[in-house]
């Protein structure tokens, strides 16, 4: 089996993909595949400085087993990726490293936000994966991106089973079971909903609601954290003016469930403690935010593409569009500090072509 297969499935039984004959470095790395590849690195180096601080402070037994699942998968994938990507002569990104992290800092976050956090994370990270193995074509690619989505759905499951086992894990809202199969008639007025009388959300429409708001409220929680411990005055604005806009987005979507006598989610803030002491650089902090925002805006997406009440997609519209805002003042700050490490690009031929010249 090659070892980047075996790095992101091990111990997981042999996949149809290793059957291949030929030698695959031999077959090049596809655009796809490099920024896949690349992401996963970034996300994973991420992971790989911000769990140890996490496993360091928790002291709840059977979360700090999740927690150390996270790093063992996260280290595995960066070796991993390291290998093919020094066997293709690709350079090797940057990412983090130890000084990026302090595991010796005061706990900012309870061990239950932590649980709450890996698990949201890690189905984010399916997502991603899914995505990933479907966009790359060379056998062991596809192969490494499978056992990356067999580590995350183990992730997944002992996270929410730990959830359960608590007391703690979030359900979206029941709604009556209906008695027969219906159809949708011109009379029933299928999408009014900006003004008058409303029809009551569907079920798909509750899931997505429900869904994107208890991501605000760990957006909201994150932020309050890292607005305490941020160094510099211009990131301590750029988290209050976050959490500022995830309170606001919370009331929004709130409100579409509190109208259908619907439960929404809870706050999370109770679960920051009062700590200043920052256990992460302020660059991991505005990479981390970046990529928590970059999940929140997928979920707005799949939102819209699945629900079709007007007022529903008219708030979605508005939420992507102001989380799409800030995320382009954080990648500016990043810039301006010089902390953005740049995407793989294609040759930029105008430039070679004038050189040339």
């Amino acid at each position: 089996m090659n070892n980047l297969e075996q790095g992101a499935n091990s111990g997981a039984e042999q996949i149809p993909y290793s059957i291949i004959q030929h030698n695959v470095d031999d077959i090049s790395l596809t655009s796809s595949e490099i920024s896949q590849l690349w992401a996963t690195y970034m996300a994973q180096s991420m992971s790989k400085c911000m769990v140890p601080y996490f496993v360091e402070k928790c002291k709840d037994p059977d979360i700090r087993s999740v927690l150390q699942l996270v790093l063992d998968v996260s280290n595995r994938h960066i070796n991993s990726i390291t290998e093919t990507l020094n066997k293709a002569n690709f350079p090797i990104p940057h990412g983090f490293t130890d000084e990026d992290f302090d595991v010796k800092a005061k706990q900012l976050y309870s061990d239950t936000f932590m649980l709450m956090y890996s698990s949201f994370m890690a189905k984010y990270g399916l997502i991603n994966f899914g995505f990933a193995f479907t966009a790359s074509t060379r056998p062991d690619i596809c192969g490494f991106f499978e056992g990356c989505l067999h580590d995350f759905i183990e992730i997944r499951k002992k996270a929410n089973n730990v959830l359960l086992s608590k007391g703690l894990l979030v359900r979206t809202p029941y709604i009556p079971i209906p008695d027969r199969v219906d159809y949708v008639h011109a009379e029933t007025k299928f999408f009014k909903g900006l003004m008058g009388d409303k029809r009551p959300l569907n079920a798909l429409e509750i899931q997505h609601i429900f869904i994107n708001a208890y991501s605000r409220q760990l957006e909201d929680s994150l932020m309050l954290g890292f607005g305490q411990v941020v160094k510099s005055k211009k990131l301590k604005d750029y988290f209050s003016r976050g959490k500022q806009i995830a309170d606001k987005q919370i009331g929004v979507l709130g409100s579409l469930l509190e109208d259908e006598d619907l439960p929404k989610p809870i706050s999370y803030n109770s679960h920051v403690t009062d700590s200043t002491e920052s256990p992460y650089s302020d660059k991991l902090i505005m990479f981390h935010t970046t990529v928590f925002l970059a999940y929140s805006i997928s979920g707005i997406g799949l939102a819209l593409a699945n629900c079709a009440r007007p007022d529903v997609i008219a708030a979605f519209s508005r939420l992507v569009s102001e989380v799409g805002d800030y995320v382009k003042d954080g990648l500016d700050l990043m810039i301006e500090n010089g902390w953005l490490e740049r995407v793989p690009e294609t040759a930029n031929r105008k430039e070679l072509r004038v050189t040339n010249n």
